[in-house]
């Protein structure tokens, strides 16, 4: 379902993989060293009236601590990007928001974010989301569904949304359930949620899963999932999301991180991730591409220079990671935390993928 051919990465050379790198423009959003807050991931990127979205988790020191916020940014050319500002917060004490993505319908954009109180498998994390008409004024929060996620929705064929993130509590702790696929009818992204089947083999496979989607040249949607064995895993659906095959091993190297897959325009596969064979290692962020979305066999580094945090924290990580990504105005727009502590784009012209 995905793989890649056995070259692709040079596991003997650590520090770059082997890969050449690509020109971009970097753009750091937000750097720990002129805030207060100084811990920073799940970016995520929407378009919406004509306008690039960048949200993200924003707390004091360490990893989803009590008073992590959400942070957004937004720019109207991908280069002068607006002051980051304070989108979602919450008085409760022991609290922390996780990041969890956009959608974007006609006439709303929708952000979500998780509600964590310590432990992000505890029985009352859940997600929320609120709206804006004009990317200023948001709604109150509404309550989506229980669950851990970083994601926001992808749309399926006919315009299915399908939202993927973490079982919690007892279902996860008892049923040895997993990864947490949703699906909805419904074009707002708020209502209709349904539960999709998705089941693993082993589930100890697996802790973080962080589900990501793309539908193949050939029309038919796979799905990521990040694992704990040095590799990701992949599922496919032929009733259109509602349920998946039980999760396969793939070839695809993954340093146990976040990746980021999606279909462009044109039908090439684009994978963004950690492939270091070395858990946890993310001093190389690579961009690999695929004809038919199955067997990748070009890659790139997307930033592999040296980075180490400036003021650490609890379950901090150097190097770059996390990534979102989209295609806006002939270019592709990379976001990513560096250290967990900054956020940052790169700005890709598109016709370099295909060089």
């Amino acid at each position: 379902m995905i793989q890649t051919t056995a070259d692709l990465f040079d596991q003997t050379k650590p520090a770059t993989l082997g890969l050449n790198s690509i020109s971009g423009e970097h753009t750091l959003l937000y750097q720990a060293i002129n805030h207060e807050y100084r811990f920073c991931h799940h970016p995520s990127l929407s378009v919406f009236h004509g306008r690039l979205f960048c949200c993200w988790s924003n707390g004091l020191t360490g990893e989803d601590e009590p008073r992590q916020r959400i942070m957004i940014s937004s720019t109207v050319d991908g280069q002068s990007w607006s002051e980051p500002t304070v989108l979602a917060s919450s008085d409760e004490p022991k609290a922390a928001l996780v990041a969890s993505g956009f959608h974007v319908t006609d006439d709303a954009l929708v952000c979500y974010f998780s509600t964590t109180y310590g432990d992000n498998f505890h029985e009352d994390v859940y997600l929320n989301a609120i709206s804006s008409s004009d990317g200023r004024s948001w709604t109150d929060p509404v309550r989506i569904t229980s669950g851990f996620f970083i994601e926001g929705p992808r749309e399926l064929a006919n315009g299915r949304l399908l939202l993927g993130g973490e079982y919690v509590g007892k279902r996860r702790l008892e049923e040895g359930l997993r990864m947490r696929l949703l699906y909805s009818d419904e074009a707002d992204g708020l209502s209709g949620w349904q539960e999709a089947i998705v089941t693993p083999d082993n589930p100890d496979d697996f802790q973080y899963t962080e589900p990501n989607v793309a539908i193949r040249p050939d029309g038919v949607p796979v799905i990521g999932f990040r694992s704990q064995t040095g590799h990701l895993f992949a599922s496919t659906t032929d009733d259109n999301g509602a349920t998946w095959s039980s999760p396969t091993k793939t070839n695809f190297p993954d340093s146990t991180s976040r990746f980021f897959l999606r279909t462009l325009l044109g039908g090439t596969t684009m994978m963004i991730n950690n492939p270091s064979a070395t858990q946890y290692d993310r001093s190389v962020l690579a961009l690999s591409t695929s004809r038919d979305g199955i067997t990748f066999n070009r890659s790139v580094a997307l930033r592999s220079d040296p980075a180490t945090q400036a003021f650490g924290g609890d379950r901090k990580v150097d190097g770059w990671q996390y990534p979102n990504a989209l295609v806006w105005n002939e270019m592709l727009i990379v976001a990513y935390s560096i250290n967990k502590e900054d956020i940052a784009v790169t700005r890709i012209p598109v016709d370099s993928l295909q060089a």
